[in-house]
């Protein structure tokens, strides 16, 4: 009874929501299977050290050395595949996890911190614009959505710098620091901005300036620069011809600022706003300094936010950010939509205004609703409908389909002794799990790191 009263209909109808739309995600799980880079990282521990991998990583691709020590990890490394699905899982209940423990540090209430961790989960996983990048291909989630889940972790630890004892506190936000910036660039501006706006306003209350704000955000200047004089960078940038003037790159950024605000924001604004003014009553009750100041701030930032994850893709490869890159955009998005909520909600007009509880949940059950199966499996434009589309590929079999298809080849491969080995297309390609798959060209990417991880001459497509 006591536990009945702590969760009204609209939480339970969050948290419902929440399990359905991550149960399938964990079950198929257990149909994923390596694919594309990944061949290509696991097979480098073979060659050289862990050190010297990161070090000619560095210095000739690329300065993500967390996204690297995580690849070159990779389970399948020592032949455990399974372990590939286990990280599928790990990545989803983590950030769940990471979603909780960051409410927790800054509310210190345990049921509203499960409820908004539900909120922020839910929303996520719904509109996710990359889902497969996100859990499932591990050369997307290594790097994009692990950024995420740290970051998460960061906000919780910086929420506790006001408490006495700091040493620990003190060692993982520095930690944490290091591993977000390793990450990829877009999570490494944030992270960059948000201990700059952090210091600034440290420093605008207290007229103090040396003080762990500043050290905090000197260190992720220090890794700024160390991963933006990066070889690697320098080469893998020069590889690719930008054929677009600087005005082209404003307005192509500007134009996907303006896209991604309708395709993501606006469903997540509604359902935010929604479950904040259910919980209006206990949020108002918690002061958050760092949220004192007016609107005018927050909006910009709302769109400088997306502007600024927009634009490091376009400058430099001449084409808009990929759907893996656009999660740590949206993501970043759905914080900052919390935030204004939590001033809309807290502000004396919302105080007044007085919606009934019902027709909160109907508003949810149809935009949620609405939303999935209007969409569909219908291909519009870039619309993710991963609830639908996660049970769709469960309940037509198609995962488990995929699954059988791999591992026949893999049966093929380890039982034929030719060097050079014709694989059979694969026919279900599920939309959840399903990356990419190799090609006819034998000195293709992909086909050839199959081929070295398999220790084949060449592996071809039929």
């Amino acid at each position: 009874m006591f536990q009945s009263r702590l969760f009204n209909s609209f939480d339970k109808l969050l948290i419902l929501l929440l399990i359905v739309a991550t149960f399938p995600l964990l079950f198929l799980s257990f149909y994923n299977e390596p694919s594309a880079d990944d061949y290509a990282y696991a097979i480098k521990l073979f060659k050289d050290s862990f050190f010297n991998i990161e070090y000619y990583e560095y210095m000739h691709w690329g300065s993500r050395y967390t996204a690297t020590a995580v690849l070159i990890t990779n389970p399948i490394h020592w032949g455990y595949f399974f372990g590939y699905k286990i990280i599928s899982i790990c990545m989803i209940v983590f950030f769940i996890y990471a979603s909780y423990f960051m409410f927790y540090q800054i509310t210190k209430k345990k049921i509203l911190s499960i409820k908004l961790a539900s909120l922020l989960s839910f929303v996520y996983i719904f509109l996710l614009p990359g889902i497969d990048s996100a859990f499932y291909w591990l050369s997307g989630s290594a790097t994009y959505h692990l950024g995420n889940i740290f970051f998460l972790m960061y906000i919780g630890c910086s929420a506790k710098i006001a408490e006495k004892n700091k040493i620990f506190l003190t060692i993982s936000l520095f930690i944490l620091i290091f591993l977000i910036v390793g990450c990829n660039e877009i999570s490494m501006i944030y992270l960059l901005l948000y201990n700059f706006l952090f210091l600034s306003y440290n420093y605008y209350t207290t007229r103090r300036f040396f003080t762990l704000h500043f050290y905090l955000f000197t260190w992720t200047v220090l890794l700024t620069f160390f991963i933006l004089i990066a070889p690697g960078n320098y080469e893998r940038s020069h590889s690719i011809i930008n054929p677009l003037s600087l005005s082209e790159f404003f307005l192509k950024s500007l134009r996907k600022t303006i896209v991604l605000i309708f395709r993501y924001a606006l469903i997540s604004f509604i359902i935010t706003f929604l479950t904040f003014y259910n919980l209006r009553k206990p949020l108002q009750n918690i002061k958050l300094k760092m949220l004192t100041l007016p609107y005018l701030i927050y909006i910009p930032l709302f769109f400088v936010i997306i502007f600024i994850g927009c634009f490091p893709s376009i400058y430099s490869l001449g084409s808009y950010p990929p759907l893996r890159t656009v999660n740590v955009i949206f993501f970043a998005v759905l914080i900052l939509i919390m935030i204004v909520c939590y001033k809309l909600v807290s502000c004396p007009l919302t105080k007044k205004l007085q919606v009934p509880q019902i027709l909160s949940i109907i508003i949810l059950l149809i935009i949620v609703l609405g939303y999935t199966f209007v969409i569909g499996d219908k291909n519009v434009y870039d619309i993710s409908n991963n609830i639908y589309n996660a049970y769709e590929d469960i309940l037509s079999g198609k995962a488990q389909k995929y699954n059988k298809e791999v591992h026949e080849r893999y049966n093929i491969i380890q039982s034929s002794k030719e060097d050079t080995l014709y694989l059979p297309p694969l026919q279900a390609k599920p939309q959840i799990i399903y990356h990419s798959d190799i090609s006819q060209d034998p000195k293709h990417f992909y086909n050839a790191s199959m081929a070295e991880f398999f220790n084949k001459k060449a592996i071809i497509k039929k």
